[in-house]
């Protein structure tokens, strides 16, 4: 189990990934995260839980998405996103579950998970995130 988070104030641009600068809680070895960077590894197989949640200020007028990527493909179902006007804050949250397959000699399937502001830029707070390993 890992929970991340920044609660500073983070300028996203359009496509890029958000960092998570302080890892409050990690538990065991399924889950591999440097703080200040924006992949979470999960290294085990099994179902993953993961939740995410964030405040965003607009910085240009228009629709401000947050989704969860695994390795360059969206995660179905792990979007969320909100309409908001330059100076607007609003709030936004996802929850999913994500299916990592066992590995072998011929295929590697680690999973490298990040969250991708998929919407008009915005300054991203309070950014948090935790992934814990279901079975």
């Amino acid at each position: 189990m890992i929970n991340s988070y920044t609660i500073t104030n983070q300028i996203v641009a359009t496509d890029d990934t958000l960092n998570f600068n302080v890892t409050k809680v990690l538990t065991g070895c399924t889950v591999k995260h440097a703080e200040g960077s924006p992949s979470f590894t999960l290294t085990k197989p099994g179902y993953y839980y993961v939740t995410f949640n964030a405040d965003v200020l607009g910085t240009a007028a228009g629709d401000v998405t947050a989704e969860l990527i695994n390795g360059s493909v969206a995660v179905p179902g792990a979007t969320a996103t909100t309409t908001i006007a330059v100076g607007d804050t609003a709030s936004i949250a996802f929850a999913t579950i994500v299916r990592v397959l066992p590995s072998c000699a011929a295929i590697d399937n680690t999973t490298t998970l990040t969250v991708l502001n998929s919407g008009v830029g915005a300054t991203y707070t309070n950014a948090n995130i935790n992934i814990t390993k279901l079975c």
